[in-house]
Parts: structure tokens; sequence; C-alpha cells
């Protein structure tokens, strides 16, 4: 999160509405993926091809919702066990693909091939100053997901369709994380931007050097001005309750 993102968004005084979240797990890696239900459904990170499949089985024994149902795709970021099941999912639906904004710019810095020549360095840090790291800039199967993506998220922007979830750009895990978070129902979905550690205590763990590090402060500080109740991350269980951020910490 760049500077100007850091300031607190806002958000109106809501009346509490009921949970939107499903979540389906994929019970041997611990993927989470999950359904946004506001009347459309929004899938969010569809991480293996076992979890579309457990997608599919929710959607119909217990949404009573089809496949087709599906409005939109949101990748909170590339990593692949968080995209691995898209191409699977793709199959089943025709919902348009949204992800980060920052992933189609750094994309357009050079070939996925292309090794790190200080030039793509200093483009991506002038990007995204508050964060940079090469490890997702390495090969083609980072483009290819690029590709595959219809729609770029910006900051506090609304998510196209679904006005009520805002996009949070959260770098630091990865320089085109997000999350979600919805002000009515108090639910934020983190992707791996927040970690579920030892004794429940949410984690942002930086993926190197002190500037990731300065960028999940700043994204903490944001967070724990909100009002969530629900916190669902990347992997494992949700939490719920009040005051979730306290305890968080910053590695």
């Amino acid at each position: 999160m760049d500077t100007a993102s850091a300031t607190t968004p806002s958000f109106a005084h809501t009346l509490p509405r009921p949970r939107q979240v499903h979540t389906i797990t994929d019970r041997f890696s611990l993927n989470s993926t999950y359904v946004l239900d506001d009347g459309k459904l929004v899938v969010v990170d569809p991480g293996s091809d076992l979890n579309v499949r457990q997608l599919e089985t929710y959607l119909h024994r217990f949404l009573f919702r089809r496949m087709e149902d599906i409005d939109l795709i949101v990748l909170t970021h590339l990593h692949p066990e968080h995209t691995a099941g898209l191409a699977s999912l793709l199959k089943l639906c025709n919902a348009p693909v949204a992800a980060s904004g920052v992933a189609l710019r750094i994309a357009q810095a050079g070939p996925g091939e292309r090794q790190f020549y200080p030039d793509i360095i200093h483009l991506a840090r002038s990007v995204f100053p508050s964060y940079f790291s090469p490890v997702m800039l390495a090969g083609p199967s980072y483009t290819q997901q690029v590709r595959q993506v219809n729609i770029w998220l910006e900051d506090k922007e609304g998510l196209p369709g679904h006005p009520d979830w805002r996009v949070l750009a959260s770098p630091g895990h990865s320089p085109e994380s997000l999350c979600l978070y919805n002000p009515f129902t108090a639910e934020l979905l983190s992707g791996d931007t927040i970690m579920i550690v030892e004794e429940r205590t949410p984690l942002l763990r930086s993926a190197s050097g002190s500037a990731n590090k300065r960028a999940l402060e700043m994204m903490l500080h944001v967070l724990r001005t909100l009002t969530i109740r629900y916190l669902y991350p990347g992997h494992g269980r949700a939490l719920i309750g009040e005051n979730l951020l306290q305890r968080a910490l910053v590695q």
C-alpha cells in the first residue's frame, strides 16, 4: 500500500447485515476458497481442482445454486495455491476474473521469462514503491495468470457489481495482494495478507525486507480502524469475534 492509500478508508456508519461469506476448504492443503453471496455469487481464490469440485457440490446442495450463477471470480493474489483451480472453474462458468491492477503493471514491465535487470527492478519499484520483491516476476506462470484476468481492481474501489465489497490493496506478502472488506457485514477476506498462527493469533508476514514490513505495518494500522467481526484468511479457519486484530503481529 503506498502512502496515499495508507489513509483510513471512509466507510459510513452502517447497521449490521447477515454474513455473506461461505467457506470451501481443501482439507488436505487447507487452502480456502470463498463464496460471497449478496444475491449474486462471487468466488474468491479457486485454489485447486479439488476446491472447485467441492465448490460445485456446495453450491448445489446448500445454496441451491448453479455454477452458472457465479457472477465474478476474484484472485487475492497470484500465488499458485490460490489460483490453480481457475482453469477448471472457467470451464464451468462464464464469470470474468478480477485481480489487482498492480499485477498487470508488473507484467507489463517486461516478459515473464526475462531476468531481473536493474531497469526492470527500478520500474517495478516505481510502479509500487512501498513493496517490491522479485519472487513473482520470474517465469511464465505469472504472465500466464495475468492473461486470464479480465478486470483490474484498484485500492478503495467497490468490487464490480458488488459495491458493498471494497478492495483494499495490501502489499507485503506479494506486491499484488489485496483484501476484500464489507462494512455492512463486518467481514474481511484477507488472502495471505493475514495468516493465523499459534493460539489463533493473526500474523502479517513480510515476504522479504524491511520495506515490506513497513508496508504491512501501515496495512495493519488501516485494518485496525475497521469494524471486523469475521476474518477469513487464505489458509485455515476463520476468526470470529470483536477486536480480532488487537493481538495481530507483523514479522
